[in-house]
């Protein structure tokens, strides 16, 4: 009797946790996003904003880390949604630190712009941070930071960490090879310094980096381009300075920038985070049915997963299952391919390019690239109709490279030995335990050179020119996204907004007929998670944001890389290129 009584208090309890969590997640959505109540919108931009969810993991932490937090597209088409509701008075954007890259931040502020074009005020209130922030910040029509605040607007800088002094001192040999003299990412275990074509290559990506700050600020500010680098040059500046220079309009703390959004709407506005606002959006159900595809990640074989550190793991097979997916649905008319890949496993690449080339026949492809689409991320994008890029996307890097370390003189630093068996010539090949013999090394060039020719032939290919003409704008050099456009290797520069009008174009769609993205790869979720998402969901918080910092973007990508097997030929970017 007692054991029955145990389990009907506990089928209680669960019953009555189950409702609370319902109704506690159904009471945070309501039928409209701001109702019928003048509204201003709040953004206070998460440190870090992802282009998808991540892929699930059961028994993971990491399953729910991310809570449900909108997306870039979705904070974009929020705030676009918000440009054009007669309920929506006014935006204050609070920016503090930001890991977006380049791509991911011109995707955000052209909607801030879109949204200040409406005719509607925008707010920003600068806490904490240097250029990108204030680049962020840039797009608003009134900036202010509290007076105590401290501006870091003070110029770029882009850094290459070398290992080879390390292995060394410990006893590892890299055995590495690579094709192209930009291809440098062998050069972090082989060389202390940059080699003269990568800093070449690296110094261009600064400067196009560099003028977009310049020009964007400029733009913005009503400044010419001379005084915003006169004034990049005086920096850091405290928040008068600041001020005083025309960088800032006013001092509030975020709370009174807020208070001063709501009185100059006038009357009674009710106050709404635009993480609410997207999230209550209804989506339109009726249209014609575009997939957005998302491709994020270092490339590598298998299921698409995450690693400790925070990094996403791109899985040929789970994208192409989600690509087949796409193909066979009748009711999609178009793909966006949205790509945010440094790279990776060049096999695992070629196989996700075979099934991009396979779709593009039966409906349109256009790929949009976030912050990176690069060597495998580029390779990728080859089989599509047309590419559309940001200025700051980093792309290009068509190359590729290779290799492994030999371990057995950290081993024997380490009192330990290794010894092998083996039968046949070359068994030991892609041994860990001893370096490449001359003719090894010979035969593994030869084979990176015969993919970097299939992967200059692709794109040759794709872009309607020679082999040897893409081979000069190749050997691995990292291009900005505005220089790829001008050397023909992206078809446009723009972000969704751009994807969409070439959706349009090449699915012979009307600007005014509805569309409606259905987004991929699929990721399911169990209920009782979706509820807990619903429930303590938000885009601040950042709860892994400081594990995240502590490395970056593509310092994330390498610890992926890092699992593939010895030998593999890799298409990946050279160092970890984060400007900042």
């Amino acid at each position: 009797m007692a054991a029955r009584r145990g389990v009907l208090l506990f089928v209680l309890l669960i019953t009555l946790l189950g409702s609370l969590v319902l109704y506690a997640a159904l009471s945070r959505h309501k039928a409209s996003p701001t109702g019928a109540v003048a509204t201003v919108l709040v953004f206070k931009a998460p440190s870090s904003i992802d282009e998808g969810p991540p892929p699930y993991r059961p028994y993971s932490l990491d399953a729910f880390r991310w809570r449900g937090r909108p997306t870039v597209t979705e904070f974009v088409d929020a705030i676009d949604r918000a440009a054009d509701d007669d309920h929506v008075k006014a935006l204050v954007l609070h920016v503090d630190g930001i890991d977006w890259g380049w791509g991911r931040i011109a995707e955000v502020r052209d909607a801030l712009l879109r949204f200040r074009a409406s005719g509607k005020p925008l707010y920003a209130s600068v806490t904490g941070g240097g250029d990108v922030e204030y680049l962020l910040a840039s797009s608003a029509t009134t900036i202010s930071a509290p007076p105590t605040a401290s501006l870091y607007v003070d110029g770029l800088t882009l850094s290459a960490l070398f290992l080879k002094g390390t292995f060394d001192k410990i006893g590892v040999t890299p055995n590495f090879a690579h094709v192209g003299e930009y291809k440098s990412a062998v050069e972090s275990y082989t060389r202390t310094d940059l080699s003269a074509p990568a800093r070449e290559a690296l110094d261009a990506v600064l400067d196009d980096d560099y003028a977009t700050l310049v020009d964007s600020v400029a733009s913005a500010r009503r400044l010419s381009p001379d005084s915003v680098r006169a004034l990049i040059d005086r920096g850091p500046f405290d928040a008068t300075e600041a001020r005083a220079g025309g960088l800032l309009d006013t001092l509030l703390y975020d709370a009174e920038v807020d208070t001063l959004a709501v009185r100059a709407v006038g009357g009674h506005p009710s106050t709404q985070q635009l993480s609410h606002y997207a999230r209550d959006i209804m989506p339109a159900r009726f249209g014609t049915h575009v997939a957005l595809v998302t491709a994020e990640g270092a490339i590598a074989g298998g299921k698409s997963r995450t690693s400790p550190g925070g990094g996403i793991t791109l899985g040929a097979e789970t994208l192409i299952e989600a690509l087949r997916d796409v193909r066979h649905r009748r009711s999609i008319k178009a793909v966006i391919l949205r790509i945010d890949s440094p790279g990776g496993d060049a096999e695992a690449s070629d196989e996700i390019w075979r099934e991009v080339e396979r779709l593009r026949r039966v409906k349109p492809v256009i790929v949009s690239m976030s912050d990176y689409a690069a060597s495998g991320g580029y390779y990728i994008a080859m089989g599509a109709n047309a590419i559309v890029a940001q200025p700051g996307t980093l792309t290009g890097s068509i190359g590729i490279f290779g290799g492994k370390f030999n371990l057995l003189g950290l081993y024997r630093k380490l009192g330990l030995n290794v010894e092998t068996l083996s039968r046949g010539k070359h068994a030991e090949m892609m041994s860990m335990y001893r370096d490449f013999t001359p003719e090894e090394a010979e035969h593994f060039q030869e084979h990176l050179e015969s993919f970097y020719r299939g992967f200059v032939a692709k794109v040759a290919a794709n872009r309607g020119r020679s082999d040897a003409e893409i081979d000069s704008l190749a050997r691995g050099r990292v291009w900005s996204g505005e220089a790829a456009f001008q050397r023909g290797l992206v078809d446009t520069l723009g972000g969704m907004d751009a994807a969409l009008a070439l959706v349009r174009r090449h699915a012979h769609l009307g600007a005014d007929e509805t569309i409606v993205l259905d987004r991929y790869p699929i990721v399911e979720r169990p209920f009782f998670q979706q509820m807990l998402e619903s429930l303590w969901g938000d885009e601040n918080d950042d709860d892994d944001a400081a594990l995240k910092l502590l490395l970056e973007p593509v310092t994330r990508t390498w610890a992926a890389v890092a699992e593939m097997p010895p030998g593999r030929a890799l298409a990946i970017l050279p160092y970890s290129i984060r400007i900042r």
